[in-house]
């Protein structure tokens, strides 16, 4: 009966003749349903892929054949069919791959529309992703220890068009230093910030370690509770998340995220 009316019980109908005959008027099949009917189990949601868990985007390329497709001419070509060149290099200890062994070098080639969607998506933080690289022959068949993580190095983008026109990748192991974005929390509890106050960056990224297993963090927070007009902000004020730490090479005492400015008057009034 609550399937009908909230709160009515199979009791209150029958010590109810009222509320029994508003049923019968209303709701005519309510007793031959079969009460012993179980309501059907939910279908479990899909498993979470584990790349997505720890913030890994794919992305695939091919290979470049090192004769025909090798210099400024043949780069050229392959742009104007789409293609971007680049080169897949650094070692990972993980597969064995050192990277003064010159076969860890790989020419390849990636689909401009893969970068443009990386790139319309994450600006200028593409370079600080991680995505797993899978590298195809020309038959599409995987080449040998890829798909691997690799990190966007030394991309170079078109001095007019804001294009991609070489992207380039390193490998990345769980435990290797990654430079990732700084953004600025809070700042409307900062004192000379909502007067007007802004700050002049001097590292908009840090470079930290994440631990195996743990998800890359799309940022690192900066706290900007309480600031005031020249503050200088430090790692002290930096938010790092389970399992992700500063690398050896961030000081506390010589990295320097930025130095907060405003007007004088601002300056005046803190005091």
């Amino acid at each position: 009966p609550s399937r009908y009316v909230t709160g009515v019980t199979l009791s209150d109908i029958e010590s109810n003749p009222s509320l029994a005959a508003y049923f019968k008027a209303n709701f005519p099949e309510w007793q031959s349903e079969d009460t012993t009917t179980t309501r059907p189990i939910p279908t479990p949601p899909p498993p979470i892929d584990p790349l997505v868990a720890l913030n890994i985007r794919p992305l695939s390329c091919q290979l470049r054949d090192p004769v025909k497709e090798e210099g400024s001419r043949a780069c050229y070509r392959l742009r104007r069919n789409k293609l971007i060149p680049g080169l897949l290099y650094g070692s990972d200890p993980t597969k064995n791959i050192l990277s003064i062994d010159h076969s860890s070098k790989i020419m390849i080639k990636t689909h401009w529309d893969d970068i443009f969607r990386e790139t319309q998506r994450y600006k200028l933080h593409f370079e600080n992703r991680v995505y797993e690289l899978s590298v195809h022959d020309e038959e599409g068949n995987l080449v040998q220890d890829t798909p691997q993580l690799v990190v966007p190095r030394d991309v170079q983008w078109h001095p007019v068009k804001n294009l991609v026109i070489c992207a380039n990748y390193i490998r990345y192991y769980p435990g290797k230093p990654i430079k990732i974005p700084i953004k600025y929390i809070n700042e409307e509890e900062s004192p000379a910030m909502k007067r007007g106050g802004f700050i002049a960056p001097v590292s908009r990224t840090v470079e930290c370690v994440v631990e195996e297993g743990v998800r890359i963090p799309e940022f690192v927070e900066l706290e900007c509770t309480g600031v005031r007009l020249k503050d200088v902000l430090r790692t002290e004020r930096l938010i790092f998340p389970e399992g992700v730490k500063a690398s050896h090479r961030v000081s506390d005492s010589t990295f320097l995220v930025g130095t907060v400015f405003g007007r004088r008057g601002d300056a005046d009034d803190d005091k």
